[in-house]
């Protein structure tokens, strides 16, 4: 009895933890469900702590998004939106081996969107 109650508290626990961090809120100046299943799917390949590629890794780790400093934030996103808008991200030799992770016009105008409108939070310290 005890071992069950025991079960039921800790998958209600991991329950609770899982739908924190899948929220769709922005509260704290976190990457929106939203934004962050296009990164996913399309720039952690290159840009997360699994990814072999050091370079691209170095640059960004969205990952490590939290701990960055608000300044480093300011500057990614402004080269992210630039490189996005120029269509150099994800990169075409990338897209040459993973053509399915190429963004759709709704993508890029989503993490366009969502470049802007983050950089001018943290600029204004929200």
């Amino acid at each position: 009895m005890k071992k069950g109650l025991i079960l039921i508290v800790m998958a209600g626990g991991f329950f609770f933890l899982f739908q924190s961090f899948n929220s769709t809120t922005n509260p704290d100046g976190e990457i929106p469900k939203e934004v962050n299943e296009v990164l996913v799917s399309s720039c952690y390949d290159c840009h997360s702590t699994t990814a072999k590629n050091q370079d691209a890794r170095d640059a960004l780790n969205f990952e490590k998004w939290d701990e960055y400093r608000v300044t480093k934030k300011i500057g990614l996103l402004g080269k992210t939106g630039e490189l996005i808008e120029e269509e150099k991200m994800p990169p075409a030799k990338y897209l040459g081996f993973k053509p399915d992770r190429k963004l759709s016009e709704t993508q890029k105008q989503m993490l366009l969107d969502w470049t802007k409108k983050e950089s001018s939070a943290l600029m204004e310290g929200n």
